[in-house]
């Protein structure tokens, strides 16, 4: 995992994955998601005892920033969409959708402009010892992530493409019928997922944010932080020409699965999806309220 992705999913990736638990666990890792990112940086990331107080302050006002300035958006966008769910869902529908998530998570660039310089020249100290470090524990993920998908048979990784996708599924629809589980792995099966090239990306943008990290000793913060922005801002939406093809093939191809899931459920189905996208939004409204 890139350190950049680290930050932007312990603040969204734990929300979301709690909110199968119901509301009262949605907010109470909401609440604790700044142990979280620390937790995830420092499976990556060994600080020390200089650098180690003002990441983990860092954390802390990431997670307040988010709080503040970014749930509001989330829970507008989850009630826009609660209207569309009881009809039928394009698959442009869907990528619309898909894409008004990306623009939400392009605001995650201002997280960079709260944090004190302190932080950012935590970041730009690093020393080549950490970074060895950095490099060895990502070769470890990477090899866990070979283990998972590239060294596994096509009918394995398929069978754990579809436990994934109808988990998703079955957390906005409730139960889905074995009818629309076939339908799902077929949608499934006709948009294939190319996993020695996602591979491949992933060993790219490793080797582009280590070469970055290594850059930044030295550098004023004042230089530091624009360049620490673009690399977020890469890690969302990729500017190498064919990453970014790769990219939009990919999410093309899901909101195709997405679209014939939804034309295949029940009207209690979507009304049931109706009210979990409500109870959503209210949890972020609530949780944007409290301080932070």
């Amino acid at each position: 995992m890139r350190w950049t992705q680290i930050i932007r999913t312990s603040l969204m990736a734990v929300l979301l994955a709690a909110l199968l638990a119901g509301c009262s666990t949605v907010r109470l890792a909401y609440n604790h998601a700044h142990e979280a990112a620390w937790w995830w940086l420092t499976d990556y990331l060994e600080f020390n005892d200089t650098q180690r107080p003002v990441m983990r302050q860092a954390m802390v006002q990431v997670h307040a920033w988010h709080r503040r300035t970014q749930l509001a958006g989330y829970a507008d966008m989850l009630t826009r969409w609660q209207p569309l769910m009881p009809g039928e869902l394009s698959a442009v529908q869907v990528c619309g959708m898909v894409e008004e998530v990306m623009g939400q998570w392009q605001g995650f660039g201002g997280l960079f402009d709260v944090v004190e310089p302190a932080a950012v020249q935590a970041l730009a100290s690093l020393s080549p010892a950490q970074l060895a470090e950095l490099e060895r524990r990502l070769t470890k993920s990477n090899r866990t992530f070979r283990e998972k998908y590239l060294e596994q048979t096509p009918q394995a990784v398929a069978a754990e493409r579809l436990k994934q996708s109808l988990s998703r599924a079955e957390s906005l629809y409730g139960r889905l019928e074995a009818e629309q589980r076939r339908t799902l792995e077929s949608a499934l099966a006709r948009a294939p997922w190319d996993v020695a090239a996602t591979y491949e990306r992933r060993l790219r943008r490793q080797q582009e944010m280590l070469k970055t990290l290594r850059a930044l000793p030295g550098m004023p913060p004042e230089q530091v932080r624009p360049i620490l922005k673009a690399m977020m801002m890469r890690s969302l939406e990729p500017t190498d020409p064919g990453d970014r093809a790769a990219m939009m093939a990919v999410r093309r191809q899901s909101c195709q699965v997405l679209a014939e899931l939804h034309q295949s459920t029940t009207p209690a189905q979507r009304a049931r999806a109706v009210e979990t996208l409500r109870r959503y939004a209210g949890d972020l409204r609530f949780l944007a309220a409290q301080p932070g």
